[in-house]
Parts: C-alpha cells; sequence; structure tokens
C-alpha cells in the first residue's frame, strides 16, 4: 500500500532576520480523508468570512486569523491513520552550510524521511512513498532533483518514491501542509504567535531538529569556546 508524504515550507533558508526553517506537512495512507476534513472546514471559515462557498479561493494560513487556523488544524489531528511530521532547521547554527536552497531543501527533506525511518513507524512499512510538496518555490529544471535524490538515498531500503509537484491552489492536502509548518513555524519564531496551545493532539507531531546537537543553542558560545581552546593550545 503507498505511503504519502505532503510536505511544505514557513519562513526561508535566506532570511536572517528569522532564525528557525521550517519543512513541515504529515504522512497518510489516507488522503481523501484529508481533502475531505479540509472541505468541511473550508465551509465553516467561508461563512464566518462572508465568502461565497462558491468561491474559489485558496485559504493559506497567512490569510485567516489564528482561530480558523486551529479549526483545519484541530480537524487533521483527530484523522485516524494521519502522522503529522516536521523538520525544523536552527539557521543560526549552519554557519559552515553553504549549499543553495534547493540542494538545501533536498538535503533537509533526506534528513527528515531518514528521521521517520528511525521511529519505526507501521505507515512507513510500505514499498511505495509518494511525496507531495508545493511547485511554488521550484524551478522547472528541478523537479526531478529531489526524486532522483532520494532514490539514490533509499535504492538500499528497496522502496520506489516518487515526487509530485502541485499547486496549491488545487490541492487541499498541500493547504493542510501549510497550516502544520506555519503552526511549527510560529512555535519557534513568533512565540507570541504560539497556536500548540489550542491543538489538544500537537504532542502526536514527529519532529526532527537539525544540526541536533546544536539546536537551539547561543552560536556566541561556540565560538569563544573555540576561541578560548585555541588560546590553550598556543
Amino acid at each position: 500500500m503507498k505511503t504519502y508524504i505532503v510536505l511544505d515550507e514557513s519562513g526561508a533558508m535566506h532570511l536572517k532576520k528569522e532564525r528557525f526553517f521550517v519543512i513541515a506537512g504529515f504522512m497518510t495512507r489516507e488522503l481523501h480523508k484529508v481533502t475531505s476534513a479540509h472541505k468541511r472546514i473550508e465551509e465553516i471559515v467561508k461563512k464566518r468570512k462572508n465568502i461565497s462557498l462558491n468561491t474559489k479561493i485558496e485559504l493559506k494560513a497567512s490569510k485567516i486569523n489564528s482561530s480558523q487556523q486551529a479549526l483545519f488544524l484541530n480537524e487533521l489531528y483527530s484523522l485516524p491513520g494521519v502522522i503529522p511530521i516536521a523538520i525544523v532547521i536552527d539557521k543560526d547554527n549552519l554557519s559552515k552550510f553553504g549549499a543553495s536552497e534547493n540542494v538545501a531543501y533536498n538535503f533537509f527533506v533526506k534528513n527528515l524521511l531518514q528521521y521517520l525511518f528511525k521511529c519505526n513507524l507501521p505507515i512507513l512499512k510500505t514499498s511505495k512513498i509518494e511525496l507531495r510538496v508545493d511547485n511554488r518555490n521550484t524551478s522547472v529544471k528541478n523537479l526531478k532533483d529531489l526524486e532522483t535524490f532520494l532514490a539514490w538515498e533509499f535504492e538500499v531500503l528497496d522502496l520506489e518514491v516518487k515526487v509530485k509537484y502541485l499547486d496549491s491552489k488545487d490541492n487541499k492536502d498541500i493547504q493542510m501542509a501549510d497550516y502544520i509548518a506555519n503552526l511549527i513555524w510560529k512555535k519557534y519564531n513568533c512565540h507570541h504567535e504560539d497556536l500548540s496551545r489550542r491543538i489538544p493532539k500537537f504532542y502526536q507531531t514527529y519532529i526532527s531538529k537539525f544540526p541536533f546537537k546544536l539546536f537551539g543553542s547561543d552560536p556566541s558560545l561556540k565560538q569563544i569556546a573555540k576561541t578560548k581552546a585555541q588560546k590553550v593550545a598556543n
């Protein structure tokens, strides 16, 4: 049976004012449950925002308020067989990480998958994974890069990985991943906007942190320690 992994990102690798970059979403084998859940909450939100139910509009996390986002998230977190996932990157501790954004994205997705496999989740006992990601930040020439990269990395597991780049405007599952990515981005970058307290099942989220040993530490302290070590050596 195929396992779907749906991902979106929040923040950007090049923005210095944001310490943490997030790639997040969910895993499921029953994608239709997620899209149906989104449609149910979308009707409620449209009524609250006085938007006609027939109007086609993408309700991105940036376009709805916290209460409305919590509606979508609590509906998603309540679905059996749906596992929220994320990787949070501490950019302040990536001083020697000079990869391009596209290469970095591929690298972090691989790290997220490796972390999830180490968790021995039954949903990943599969021979086929369909990775579904938003195409808004992807150039045409790079569309196959991630699929090829993951195929090499997971060939030893006899695992077939296919990547689909989708327009979030037409895919409710990508929109759900957007809500999760924004939720976790706020938790780490904007504590005053932390929505996780309004999501009772937030603890079910599998979150990988990179770089693991230095995550959240003060990089200036590392430099001080390095300077002291150099003085002792001299």
